[in-house]
């Protein structure tokens, strides 16, 4: 296990905005995850575990304790009573993954194919596009603690619920995923490619191809965040190096220069902006890490007015 100490997390982010961690660890074995997550307890030191960072806003000043990165990237596929099931390490790429799948006539996981993140992050944050999510197809994911210890969480154990588990909600304590199942469905040859194409060229048309986290705020019931980002005058609107994204209002993009500040900043005016028009308050998929105040998380969270649907 090889730490390294004060590493910019920018680049660790499909933002690439964020400051340095205070330790950081690249994972490429389950056995290093299992290490760092133990020197994290022994050391007193907070721990945190990331794949893709795209679900992440990390604050410019950085972040305390360790951050493990996830980059063990193994898959096979197994026979499970008949039916083939995806066995892939935390770090590999989500979309990578799928896409190959598609191709080798493997479904499923068509509406993987464009998700940003790794595996390993689907499973915590419940990743999901087009009408799918992980929680549909999930058989389970293997863990591991603080102590080495390894077990084995089925879907009814992670309290899946829109894009949140508890491992999300961090309620397991210092555990990491270390593997992911998932179930596919044998599909004739080209049929699950072509799915993959057909949501590859609805996402070219609807949402930006620049630097972004993905999509910003959750639906609230009935309606779409973007919509009513759009509506409020916010479509293109600018703050330091950070927009909204002129082709997707649910997306901040980072055209270059953007920093973590400039982007929570558009964030808190989308919110209060929309807030102040529809009594709506936006909540956000984009999860605040490292060195943010208080009072910029409660900020965030706000009255929450209307509680997004799922």
């Amino acid at each position: 296990m090889t730490l390294e100490y004060g590493v910019d997390l920018a680049g660790h982010t499909s933002l690439r905005v964020g400051g340095p961690a205070e330790c950081f660890l690249l994972a490429t074995t389950a056995r290093q995850l299992a290490e760092g997550l133990g020197w994290a307890r022994d050391e007193g030191k907070p721990v945190r575990v990331v794949g893709g960072g795209s679900n992440l806003l990390i604050a410019d000043a950085g972040v305390d304790g360790l951050v493990i990165k996830s980059a063990n990237t193994d898959t096979r596929i197994e026979e499970r009573q008949g039916q083939p099931v995806l066995v892939a390490d935390a770090g590999a790429t989500l979309a990578n993954v799928a896409r190959r799948l598609a191709k080798d006539g493997f479904g499923g996981l068509e509406w993987a194919a464009n998700v940003p993140g790794t595996v390993g992050g689907a499973a915590v944050n419940n990743a999901g596009a087009f009408g799918g999510d992980t929680a549909s197809c999930l058989v389970g994911v293997e863990v591991v603690d603080d102590r080495g210890r390894r077990g084995f969480l089925a879907p009814d154990e992670l309290d899946y619920a829109y894009r949140t588990s508890v491992l999300k909600r961090r309620e397991l304590g210092a555990v990491a995923v270390e593997r992911v199942e998932l179930r596919l469905v044998p599909k004739p040859l080209g049929e699950a490619d072509a799915l993959v194409k057909t949501f590859n060229a609805q996402r070219m048309r609807s949402q930006p191809r620049i630097l972004s986290a993905g999509s910003v705020f959750a639906n609230p019931e009935g309606d779409f965040a973007g919509r009513l980002i759009e509506a409020a005058g916010l479509k293109g609107r600018s703050v330091g190096g950070a927009q909204i994204s002129e082709q997707h209002a649910n997306f901040i993009v980072n055209p270059g220069g953007a920093t973590a500040a400039d982007v929570y900043a558009l964030m808190r005016l989308a919110q209060q902006t929309v807030f102040d028009q529809t009594g709506i308050w936006l909540r956000a998929e984009i999860e605040l890490f490292g060195r943010w105040t208080d009072e910029q998380r409660e900020a965030l969270v706000g009255p929450l007015a209307v509680t997004p649907h799922g």
